[in-house]
């Protein structure tokens, strides 16, 4: 629930995350519900990308960079006017690289081959009055996720009746291409072998898939800021967007040469949004507000294509989907050094979801329950009817800061975010009445699912003295109507099936004790449990650890800046980072979870005394540590797969700046 936004646009889907930003005023995250400002779908916070804007200055700055695995980066920015009010800045990049787990055919998985472009213009025609229009893209070909086989289940599933012995069935059956008698109580056969057994575990750099592995996505967005100065302190301001996605991923998901788990995903989203902003002053400057109204719309398809050990279908359809929200916000003075923030948002969703799903194959019709009427080929496994959905919520905020001298301030904060609810396009088997399913009604079988709510607390205090910067926060955030995936079919499908509690601390301290010298270091704590949970159809115990969650995280850095008579300077770094264990599913499985571990980067940078050319050689991840990045059991496929990381990594990069 973190929302992505690049100059205000918010970027629906995560896939539209992927545009490399080359050249950036900064990036802030934001924690916890955001959605007085943001809105969408910001329940754990935000993270919002300001990049630089045109201006009148020549200036530009190039860089490439060379490292393992054959990295090639190179990128390039220039920036002028072209007329007295019209500026420019354009930006480019190119990011290569090999792959590092090999596959037998030859591809190597988890390279990088992409390009990066973005064009920004700005036009002022007058003082009270500019225009932003940016245009941006990335085209990728890549080979895909570099996912491994970190073991097999040998039966083990989850399933609740009657889909535990479909679910049983998928656990025992052969694969290799005989098909052999199976049970139905979760025990696979004892007179014969497992459909695939550990001689396909061959080590995190290597995949013995043999389907089609790629990553092709295709991203560009336009937008326009338009800015209004009004007069008595009040601004008018406009974002209109539009965004397109075309992407298409395919990939062995169990790293085998045995047909288990063979997908091509092919996703296609366009998105439309406008927000107008209102700005001011009252109060001889002692209120500051903002009203707005925002207006989101997109559309697109989900194809899913899979081809497994009992059968080859289609998942997914066609979704169009509606958002409006009006907004304000204000920070009033109360006494010196006092300040009151207050927002709220109204935010009403409406959501269409039509399937186009179909069974085209079915390798074992003559196995029950393989053999029903409603695992045919050419069965839907939704009915094709169009399912709608609207939701509202009304998410307010109030913070209270207080700043007793300049160096010193403490604060309380209150936050309402809630997840929007939606559908679950990826099922089977098929929904089809009265055989797995009660409901008669078609509209009503495609599986949905409410918003997901949070209620977020916050304290803490912030001060300088001396040298000393810190930062200490603590926070306590109610969750309820979690949405979460329950197995009550084979594949599982989202439901608001618990509630929770994270609360915990964070802590940065900062030194700059002069001498070019700077230290810092970071310490949080994260305690989540669930308060009550689903455990018949979730097959999660409410004792379970959050997914990808650690309860610490630790960091430190030092640098040290020497300067040369020349006027050049050269300053070391290094970098140390801890995370304690975490699991990365909710099942808390422990042949993908992953231990605590410690990582250590260093780097060092020449700038010479105009600060035009530099020179930086880094090294990340020193000690070679290995890690999963990510962990996936699927108990239909009995394959545990992870994605380890790269290992260690030294570049060396050159740039210019004028």
């Amino acid at each position: 629930g973190v929302g992505v936004y690049v100059d205000g646009v918010y970027v629906a889907r995560s896939v539209g995350s992927i545009l490399d930003l080359v050249d950036f005023e900064r990036i802030e995250v934001l924690r916890g519900p955001q959605g007085t400002l943001f809105g969408r779908n910001t329940i754990g916070g935000a993270i919002s990308i300001t990049t630089k804007a045109p201006g009148s200055e020549t200036a530009g700055k190039f860089s490439a960079t060379y490292g393992t695995d054959d990295q090639v980066a190179i990128k390039g920015m220039v920036n002028g006017a072209l007329t007295d009010t019209l500026f420019a800045r354009a930006s480019a990049a190119y990011f290569g690289r090999d792959g590092y787990v090999k596959r037998t055919d030859g591809i190597d998985l988890g390279n990088s081959n992409r390009l990066v472009g973005r064009l920004a213009l700005r036009f002022e025609p007058s003082s009270s009055t500019t225009f932003d229009l940016a245009f941006d893209g990335t085209h990728a070909r890549e080979n895909g996720a570099p996912v491994t086989a970190l073991g097999f289940a040998y039966g083990f599933t989850r399933a609740a009746p009657p889909f535990a012995d479909i679910n049983n069935v998928l656990a025992n059956v052969m694969a290799g291409g005989a098909m052999v008698p199976c049970t139905l109580d979760g025990t696979p056969n004892p007179g014969v072998p497992g459909c695939v057994d550990d001689r396909y575990i061959v080590g995190r750099g290597k995949n013995l898939g043999t389907a089609p592995s790629y990553s092709d996505s295709d991203v560009w967005g336009v937008s326009l800021i338009s800015t209004f100065e009004l007069g008595g302190s009040i601004t008018l301001k406009s974002i209109t967007a539009y965004r397109s996605l075309d992407s298409e991923f395919a990939r062995d998901g169990d790293g085998t040469p045995v047909r288990i788990a063979q997908y091509v995903d092919i996703y296609r989203q366009k998105q439309f949004s406008q927000e107008l902003q209102l700005l001011g002053e009252s109060f001889d400057g002692r209120l500051n507000w903002i009203l707005g109204a925002y207006y989101f719309r997109e559309w697109g398809n989900n194809e899913n294509l899979l081809d497994f050990t009992v059968s080859r279908f289609r998942s997914g359809g066609e979704f169009k989907n509606k958002s409006l929200a009006f907004f304000g916000q204000g920070t009033f003075e109360i006494a010196d050094g006092l300040d009151l923030t207050a927002g709220l948002r109204y935010t009403r969703d409406n959501k269409e979801f039509t399937p186009d799903q179909e069974i085209f194959e079915n390798y074992v019709a003559f196995l029950p329950p393989f053999d029903a009427p409603f695992f045919a080929p050419g069965t839907p496994i939704l009915p094709n009817v169009t399912a709608r959905r609207k939701f509202s919520e009304v998410t307010p905020m109030v913070n209270l800061a207080y700043r007793p001298t300049p160096d010193l301030m403490v604060y309380g904060n209150f936050s309402r975010g809630f997840k929007s609810g939606g559908f679950t396009q990826r099922v089977f088997p098929p929904i089809v009445y009265p055989f797995t399913t009660d409901e008669p009604d078609p509209v009503k079988q495609i599986p949905s699912f409410n918003p997901e709510k949070v209620d977020a607390y916050e304290a803490g205090v912030k001060f300088t003295t001396g040298p000393l910067q810190v930062n200490i926060a603590g926070f306590y955030n109610d969750y309820k109507d979690l949405q979460i995936q329950v197995f009550t079919s084979v594949a599982p499908v989202f439901r608001n099936a618990a509630s929770a509690t994270i609360k915990g601390f964070e802590a940065e301290l900062k030194l700059s004790p002069g001498n070019g010298w700077f230290a810092e270091f970071a310490v949080g704590l994260t305690d989540a449990s669930y308060d009550d949970i689903d455990e018949a159809t979730t097959f999660v115990s409410a004792d379970n650890a959050f997914e990808r969650i650690s309860k610490w995280t630790l960091s430190a850095g030092l640098q040290k800046e020497v300067m040369f008579g020349d006027g050049s300077t050269l300053t070391p770094r290094v970098d140390w980072a801890y995370r304690s264990r975490f699991y990365n599913d909710t099942f808390n499985t422990p042949q993908i979870a992953q231990g605590g571990y410690h990582l250590v980067d260093t780097n060092v940078t020449w700038r010479d005394a105009d600060e035009k050319w530099s020179v930086t050689a880094a090294v990340k991840n020193v000690f070679d540590k290995h890690f999963l990045l990510s962990g996936v059991y699927g108990d239909a496929f009995q394959v545990y797969e992870g994605v380890w990381n790269r290992g260690r990594e030294a570049s060396l990069t050159v740039g210019y700046a004028f």
